[in-house]
Order: C-alpha cells, then sequence, then structure tokens
C-alpha cells in the first residue's frame, strides 16, 4: 500500500481557458465595432423638457409685453 503524500485540488487555469479564440479574443474585443454608439434617446426623455423649455420662454416672454 503506498501512501499518497500530496493531496491537492489545485489546478492551472488560464483565462485563455475559458474563451473562444474566435470570438472572444482580446484583440477584437478592441476593435472600433465592438464599441457602438450611445442608444437614441426615448421621445419621452427629449419631449417633456422641451415642452417645459418652450412653457417657461412662453411665460417669460408674456410677461414681457
Amino acid at each position: 500500500m503506498s501512501a499518497i503524500t500530496n493531496i491537492s485540488a489545485h489546478a492551472d487555469y488560464h483565462r485563455s481557458d475559458y474563451m473562444f479564440s474566435r470570438t472572444q479574443s482580446r484583440a477584437l474585443s478592441q476593435r472600433e465595432w465592438e464599441h457602438p454608439t450611445p442608444a437614441l434617446r426615448s421621445w419621452g426623455n427629449v419631449l417633456i423638457p422641451a415642452m417645459t423649455a418652450a412653457a417657461a420662454m412662453t411665460v417669460a416672454l408674456a410677461a414681457l409685453y
């Protein structure tokens, strides 16, 4: 019967072990098309401030005349 002297759960894992070279490579993630422009804003986010500003300008112009 041989004695087991070194029992370990350690394994040498590297980042490359979890990546597909075609779809997740660092070189491809640095390409221009991987960082798209921000999404367009919703009409609700644009319309409410615009109407508020227009109403404020109308009140200000009415106060001047």
